[in-house]
């Protein structure tokens, strides 16, 4: 069995507080100071100790292996904040044992954007790879492991040889997520995510009111052991490790037992995204209609379940046009930036449970509604620039 150990790195730009009143005044949208404040206790508490330990495990075992995608406001925000997290990064991937995946640079929905914004997308983040990090990534990944049979299409088009996707129950028909498995389009493998065992670490390692509490190394590699199949995908947040679980957790010392649990088990070992996608298919994987790793539905509510959500997009996709004919690199970045998926996910509105507890945790607004509202009007402000860009150049 092959574990597919990936992490996930990202941070958006947050917005400033965006008042109807500041429109046209030439106000920022984009809380620099503050960002920059939430990436420095983030990369104390987390991004350093975590990339530490993995530099260790890699040094002390030959077969361990990690994959990451890391999005470009997480590189953007790194440069500014903690240019020694890129430096740890660059290090590890020297090693030739960590992969990189491609996904969009803005971590952006511009997969359901007219074209060419989704292949400029994803241009601009191989291009930062091949600049920070020398390597071209062979994997794609889109936002939020959004996935489905004409994003498989579009990987093939753009060269790519693997997807990354949810191992949900739907489109697996009864089969094992513990698989490869061939896309619609020719040349393009699928590792799916385990999202239970993924989940056990990700959102229940701390969880003192679950029944395998306390979670181990040892007793976690077990598990792997015993679960049928060729490649296991552990796909997890970066900050599962020391922010979404502390430190005092015990989750670092976890993570950094793994390896030797692992190399007590015969039948398991460690396999980067690239080395998966070169195992044999077990059949094909058809996903006619968009799935993703986010809420209890897995599919695009998380960003555009309600007419805030939806409203906001169409809003965006419009404001999109009059970005790019006023030709202002400027603009068009921050165009750019307010696609970022985290501004939708920001307006969620639901009731009680789980899916609503994570929103709320992420979000940085006190409500949806002031999300909605902040957003619109910086939206709108970009929209009367662009014209007057584009009114000035002719």
């Amino acid at each position: 069995m092959k574990i597919v150990f990936y992490l996930h790195l990202h941070q958006p730009w947050r917005l400033a507080r965006f008042r109807y009143l500041d429109l046209g005044t030439g106000k920022p949208y984009f809380d620099i100071d503050r960002n920059l404040d939430i990436f420095r206790r983030i990369a104390a508490n987390c991004y350093r100790p975590t990339l530490d330990r993995l530099e260790t495990m890699l040094r002390q075992d030959s077969r361990f292996r990690v994959s990451f995608s890391i999005t470009g406001t997480f590189l953007e925000q790194a440069a500014l904040a903690a240019p020694d997290v890129i430096e740890r990064i660059q290090r590890l991937v020297e090693t030739g044992r960590v992969a990189l995946l491609s996904e969009t640079y803005y971590h952006s929905l511009a997969f359901l954007l007219p074209p060419p914004e989704l292949e400029e997308e994803v241009a601009l983040h191989q291009q930062r790879m091949e600049d920070l990090f020398h390597v071209r990534p062979h994997v794609l990944r889109m936002t939020e492991l959004v996935y489905d049979d004409d994003l498989a299409r579009f990987a093939a088009r753009e060269g790519f040889s693997g997807m990354l996707a949810e191992g949900w129950e739907a489109p697996l028909r009864g089969r094992s997520p513990n698989h490869v498995y061939s896309s619609v389009a020719r040349g393009v493998s699928v590792v799916l995510r385990n999202y239970r065992l993924s989940d056990d670490v990700g959102f229940r390692f701390s969880a003192r009111g679950w029944t395998e509490y306390p979670l181990t190394a040892e007793k976690y590699a077990l598990w792997l052991s015993r679960s049928p199949g060729d490649v296991v995908g552990l796909f997890l947040d970066f900050e599962t490790f020391g922010e979404h679980h502390p430190a005092s957790t015990g989750i670092l010392d976890f993570l950094s037992a793994l390896p030797s649990a692992v190399a007590r088990e015969p039948n398991l070992e460690w396999a980067t995204v690239e080395d998966a996608v070169r195992v044999p298919p077990a059949g094909p994987f058809v996903v006619p209609e968009p799935m993703s790793w986010a809420d209890e539905h897995r599919d695009l509510g998380a960003w555009l379940g309600n007419d805030m959500q939806r409203s906001a997009f169409d809003a965006a996709k419009k404001a999109g046009t009059f970005a790019r004919s006023s030709h202002d690199p400027e603009i068009l970045s921050d165009w750019r930036k307010l696609l970022t998926s985290d501004h939708f996910y920001y307006m969620y509105v639901s009731g009680k449970g789980a899916d609503a507890d994570v929103h709320r945790y992420f979000s940085s607004y006190s409500n949806p509604y002031d999300a909605y509202a902040n957003y619109m009007n910086a939206l709108n402000d970009l929209r009367r620039r662009s014209l007057a860009k584009s009114r000035a150049s002719h």
